[in-house]
């Protein structure tokens, strides 16, 4: 599906979030090969200048490697698809879950895949991701046994996105995560944009379109996004063109 390219507004009322892989890092064959570059965190901290703080980093990395990726930057982000929170008002857990609960899945994922190469194994504070970017021919595989394990735990399900299966709480979305940035201020009054590439990007998309604001895919496939932007390289330039403009 086509669509249309993001319009350059003045982000005078506007708020933004801003997905990591995919989105400001290209996609790498492991997620500790990712990087941002350093011209795109520069980019990333003259917008939050501008726009007097409000502007997140909505991903499913953990709150460190996301301030490993963006150099200590310490910028508002939802971590876990928002099972971390960190406002300026400080930093939350989304969920009541026992991390020892994720120990135990973290147990099951490795007997299910025992035996298949190119498979990892990703541990997260409130989940547990499993990742075959090394061998693609198995995501449908490795989704189906991360399907299995659900029914065995109460509050839990199944995302899925580009070669990766991650089990996490059922309350924990992009769009709760950024709802919940919208309720305080900087945010509160914006308008939001979220700019994303991957299927667990769509309840963003939907929650931004919900309130007026502005959703932007990246790459090809269908979506709930209003404006789309072919690569994550084009992304990187808009935003760019954005930073120039302030």
């Amino acid at each position: 599906m086509h669509r249309k390219h993001p319009p350059l507004r003045t982000l005078t009322n506007h708020a933004l979030f801003l997905d990591i892989d995919g989105t400001l890092a290209d996609i790498a064959s492991k997620p500790s090969l990712a990087f941002i570059e350093p011209s795109t965190i520069a980019d990333l901290s003259a917008l939050f200048v501008a726009l007097d703080g409000a502007l997140a980093l909505v991903s499913g990395r953990q709150l460190e490697e996301i301030d490993r990726l963006t150099g200590g930057s310490g910028l508002p982000a939802a971590g876990i698809h928002g099972a971390q929170l960190r406002t300026r008002q400080g930093t939350s857990i989304a969920s009541h879950l026992e991390p020892k609960i994720f120990t135990q899945i973290e147990a099951d994922v490795h007997d299910l895949i025992r035996g298949l190469d190119g498979i990892m194994i990703e541990r997260k504070p409130l989940a547990v991701a499993i990742h075959c970017r090394a061998n693609p021919d198995l995501e449908s595989h490795v989704q189906s046994l991360a399907l299995s394990i659900i029914p065995k735990y109460a509050a839990l399900k199944l995302i899925t996105g580009k070669c990766i299966a991650e089990i996490l709480p059922v309350s924990v979305d992009k769009g709760t995560a950024i709802a919940e940035f919208m309720k305080s201020p900087p945010f509160r009054g914006r308008i939001p944009i979220f700019a994303g590439d991957d299927v667990t990007d769509e309840d963003g998309f939907a929650m931004v379109n919900s309130m007026n604001g502005v959703s932007i895919k990246i790459g090809s496939g269908p979506s709930h996004a209003q404006y789309g932007l072919e690569t994550a390289i084009a992304m990187r330039s808009w935003l760019s063109q954005l930073s120039a403009a302030v």
